[in-house]
């Protein structure tokens, strides 16, 4: 029996819960790094705009506790850039990870992502790598001690099992999905673009923040088209997406350009909202 009951409100709730929490994630991850030209609320409501349009990733799903866990895991790494010993903010990011990976076990298949980002952000040594490791399994490990206590080891095995090579099913594409994934896409390689133009005259640290978000939007992007993932992953694409998108807009000088390019992205989510399922 589900703690909240078959309530469709309570589950609708807990699932914008979530997805503000991310949000929010993710709008401190911009200002605390200084990834936009000023102090601002735009990557948070980027996030929860591009999250409003399939309504079929809106539901109360596990993926969105992972996106969560995940977000909050990349703001971890972020400032093992600034610490002498990186290798607790190593082993807390995997922790995340982790514990997000025991509601999505799918999220194990994300967690070598941290291994480019701990590469890019050059602090990758095997003191941290063994701590990612070791914060990773953790989860799993005192998981699998409760179970075991429960005389039921074997039940965790194949519930883990079940989820980790579980097919969710491939969404089923109209026109109106094909063409709203296009100019997603779309948007995101233009956004793209501006970010590299604009690299040479960043901070060398502020370069590398914004590799590792243009890493994990290509990657999770290719996810999205796996049978394997699916749509389900959407809101972990557009936690790094909502950033660059942020950079993007903030990064143009005409207002009346700026009001057009965050028109453009009401315009795609009101597109989503009515004719995506």
């Amino acid at each position: 029996m589900p703690f909240f009951g078959y309530s469709k409100i309570a589950a609708s709730l807990l699932a914008y819960a979530l997805l503000l929490t991310t949000g929010l994630t993710v709008n401190r991850m911009a200002s605390k790094y200084a990834l936009l030209q000023k102090q601002s609320l735009l990557p948070l409501f980027v996030f929860m705009l591009l999250a409003s349009a399939f309504l079929s990733v809106q539901k109360l799903n596990p993926v969105l506790i992972f996106a969560f866990f995940f977000a909050f895991s990349i703001e971890r790494l972020l400032g093992s850039v600034n610490e002498t010993k990186p290798v607790v903010r190593c082993f807390d990011a995997s922790l995340l990870v982790g514990i997000g990976s025991l509601f999505f076990a799918k999220g194990v298949f994300l967690y070598p992502i941290l291994f480019l980002v701990m590469g890019i952000l050059r602090v990758a040594n095997y003191r941290t790598l063994i701590a990612s490791l070791m914060g990773f399994i953790f989860p799993f490990t005192i998981s699998f001690a409760w179970f075991f206590l429960m005389n039921e080891p074997g039940y965790f095995l194949s519930i883990i099992n079940e989820n980790l090579f579980s097919n969710p099913g491939q969404y089923n594409h109209t026109v109106y999905s094909e063409v709203y994934l296009g100019l997603f896409v779309g948007i995101n390689i233009v956004a793209i673009v501006v970010l590299v133009r604009n690299m040479a005259v960043q901070k060398v640290i502020t370069r590398k923040y914004y590799r590792v978000f243009i890493w994990i939007v290509f990657l999770t992007g290719i996810g999205v088209l796996l049978p394997f993932f699916s749509m389900e992953i959407f809101p972990v694409v557009i936690m790094a997406s909502s950033i660059i998108f942020s950079f993007w807009i903030d990064k143009t000088t005409n207002k009346w350009m700026q009001e057009g390019y965050l028109w453009l992205i009401v315009v795609l989510t009101a597109f989503g909202q009515l004719l995506l399922n």
